[in-house]
């Protein structure tokens, strides 16, 4: 385990909240700053490259030798030379964002290989700040967290993420179909940070998704496990999910990802 003059939790801490304050800036200023499409239903915005620069910069000052990995392509990705990476989505639920529907946040954390050491979710429209280290525990805003042990499907709330398009035979939406009456309700935010988040504390249940990147993901995993919850990987229940491909089941309770696993199984033969 790596060790450090300076506490990277804290550090993570400081650049989630200063990501959320850029888009508080941003936010409603949307017609200047302009809104561009990585493809279909898939938004970027200015408010994404401000957040990722002040929180890159708030990261690489504390420790220059870090790598860094962020969503947007800014030209500013590095590989650093200790083999420590901090994987940085700076607006998580950008879509959101753009519609000024309530669901975004910053999702940062720091990863030694596939270890996750420390990570922080920060959401500036509840002014939250969800976080953990490794072997320490998660909170919210100082407070420690535990999921609730809810074991029957048909008593949770659960979340899924689907991609930025979704087509009529999609295995995204076979899976809902498969799930949906099993449940006492289904929840889609358009955050998957937020979801895990939520899952963290005991607002949502569980959640599963097919296709996602590490920088949604890299945070929420390291909450949720420390707060007591199970993180799998899709394709199979003795491992964790890998940070570069992290299709996963998450959930409060082991239980309740054996039986979400259990219907998401005929939907994974049909893609």
């Amino acid at each position: 385990m790596a060790t450090f003059a300076t506490d990277p939790l804290a550090v993570c801490e400081a650049a989630a909240r200063a990501g959320g304050q850029v888009l508080r800036e941003h936010a409603g200023r949307l017609a200047e700053a302009g809104v561009m499409r990585k493809g279909p239903g898939d938004f970027v915005t200015a408010a994404d490259y401000a957040s990722q620069r002040e929180v890159r910069r708030i990261l690489l000052e504390a420790f220059p030798d870090h790598g860094f990995v962020g969503e947007e392509n800014d030209g500013l990705a590095r590989g650093g030379s200790t083999g420590l990476r901090w994987i940085v989505d700076p607006l998580d639920g950008t879509t959101n964002f753009v519609h000024g529907f309530p669901a975004y946040c910053v999702s940062i954390a720091l990863a030694d290989g596939e270890t996750l050491l420390v990570g922080a979710i920060y959401d500036p429209v509840r002014n939250e700040c969800f976080t953990a280290r490794r072997g320490a525990g998660a909170f919210r805003d100082g407070s420690p967290i535990r999921v609730p042990q809810v074991r029957d499907l048909s008593a949770a709330l659960v979340a899924v993420s689907f991609p930025p398009q979704v087509a009529a035979d999609s295995a995204a939406l076979a899976d809902f179909v498969a799930i949906a009456p099993h449940t006492q309700s289904i929840r889609r935010t358009g955050s998957t940070a937020i979801n895990l988040a939520y899952l963290a504390c005991g607002r949502l249940h569980g959640f599963w998704a097919r296709r996602i990147a590490c920088w949604d993901v890299a945070a929420g995993f390291l909450i949720v496990q420390e707060a007591g919850g199970v993180v799998e990987s899709l394709a199979s229940p003795a491992d964790p999910p890998a940070l570069d491909d992290p299709a996963f089941i998450a959930g409060s309770s082991p239980e309740l990802v054996v039986a979400l696993r259990g219907l998401l199984a005929p939907a994974a033969a049909r893609g």
